[in-house]
């Protein structure tokens, strides 16, 4: 045992370091407000740069066998053929909720002890890098913009335990069930966390917190459509109500106050982009007041649609207007392709991607951005980014709806908030 004398001298080192660390915290001088008025004004036109197309990577490009485990090999199997497209953003995704390829004390790192070793960007740690420092040092050598996208509640793992992290088995309370559980809601994700405890929303404050401080990242995005449940009321049929709403702003606004503090210490601003819903009410009936987050400035970039799409692209695009937010059409495999193989790439496949960019650029989105799209030779990436480069038709435009079914999987009623013709 320590003795006394040993403990208190233990503890008065212990306050002495502390004591020093909160001094030349205290003697940090805060921003004035000149600062912080340039800062927003210098976020504000970094949001409505031009981005043609935004692609979105879900971080499987080390899904790969028989290949030798090197940057070089990594960035070819999705990136370094986007050189000469008319991608200007990569929205990066290192993995599934808590389980990560970036390096972390505050995550897990994904795929490392895989028996199949599949996704093997684990490896790039022992190379002194990772996946995405090396996304971001690509895209700034190449003048693209590189966002570190959070899924907020990928459930992957409900079907697969190998994506099942430790934090989630540590703390099986803040899942929405148990393994085999059923709901009728919520697409029956009994693994989802549930954002209306405190202990979840700190988590995932502290995950955006550690890639922001530690990853020079143009932006961090909140991907709500990965998947889109977020309180336990949904699960089964019953009202998310304003007061569940309220949790996930406040949780928005941490976030924002964050990402203004390394913005200033770096002396450049960090942009947060979200995927949402494009239905305020079918938003709202999940808990997310995205508009409330565009009246309080607490967004920089909105991107719309996944699984379904309900509204008419002139309806956010005049929102995205209302509170000078640039608005994105997200074209996901699963809506415009195929739910079972969103990747498939027949030409009458291309021919829905066209028509659906074409429609979207017409209603006035500021670009497109794309989900389940990976093959980076693919034309679709030299063609969607403008409607002067995307071919000529006179077919008519079909609106790619999604099926109402899974509109309501997800949120009890919610085929009702759809307005577009099917």
């Amino acid at each position: 045992m320590i003795s006394t004398f040993r403990f208190r001298c233990v503890a008065v080192v212990i306050a002495g370091y502390l004591f020093l660390a909160w001094s030349a915290f205290a003697q940090e001088p805060s921003p004035s407000a000149t600062d912080l008025a340039q800062l927003r004004a210098a976020r504000k036109e970094a949001a409505h740069k031009p981005r043609r197309i935004i692609m979105n990577n879900d971080g499987n490009d080390a899904r790969t066998k028989n290949q030798e485990h090197t940057v070089e090999n990594f960035l070819s199997n999705r990136t370094t053929p986007l050189l000469g497209s008319q991608v200007d953003a990569i929205f990066y995704c290192t993995g599934v909720f808590n389980l990560y390829t970036h390096a972390s004390t505050e995550t897990e790192l994904r795929g490392h002890g895989d028996k199949e070793a599949l996704d093997w960007a684990w490896e790039l740690t022992k190379q002194g890098t990772d996946s995405l420092s090396e996304i971001i040092t690509f895209s700034h050598a190449n003048k693209m913009e590189a966002f570190w996208s959070m899924r907020m509640n990928d459930t992957h793992d409900s079907a697969d335990d190998a994506l099942l992290c430790q934090w989630k088995q540590a703390h099986p309370e803040y899942l929405m069930g148990k393994k085999g559980e059923k709901f009728p809601h919520g697409g029956g994700r009994w693994s989802a966390v549930d954002y209306g405890l405190p202990e979840v929303r700190d988590k995932v404050f502290r995950i955006f917190a550690d890639v922001s401080t530690r990853y020079d990242v143009d932006g961090i995005e909140m991907d709500f459509f990965r998947h889109p449940v977020y309180f336990k009321p949904q699960m089964t049929g019953e009202p998310v109500t304003q007061e569940h709403c309220d949790m996930m702003t406040d949780l928005i606004r941490r976030v924002r106050a964050m990402t203004e503090e390394v913005g200033l210490k770096r002396g450049r601003p960090m942009l947060i982009a979200i995927r949402v819903p494009d239905s305020l009410g079918y938003a709202k009936g999940i808990g997310l007041d995205w508009e409330a987050w565009l009246k309080e400035d607490l967004v920089d970039i909105v991107s719309l649609t996944g699984y379904f799409h309900l509204e008419p692209w002139e309806n956010m695009v005049a929102i995205g207007k209302q509170y000078n937010v640039p608005v994105y059409a997200c074209l996901s495999g699963s809506r415009v392709v195929s739910a079972s193989n969103p990747e498939a790439t027949t030409e009458d496949k291309l021919a829905a991607w066209r028509s659906e960019a074409k429609a979207a650029w017409e209603a006035g989105v500021s670009g497109i951005y794309t989900f389940n799209l990976f093959d980076p030779k693919s034309t679709l990436f030299r063609e969607l980014g403008s409607l002067d480069t995307l071919p000529k038709t006179d077919e008519p435009h079909k609106q790619i709806t999604g099926d109402p079914r899974t509109m309501d999987r997800w949120l009890k009623g919610g085929s009702g908030f759809l307005k577009l013709p099917q």
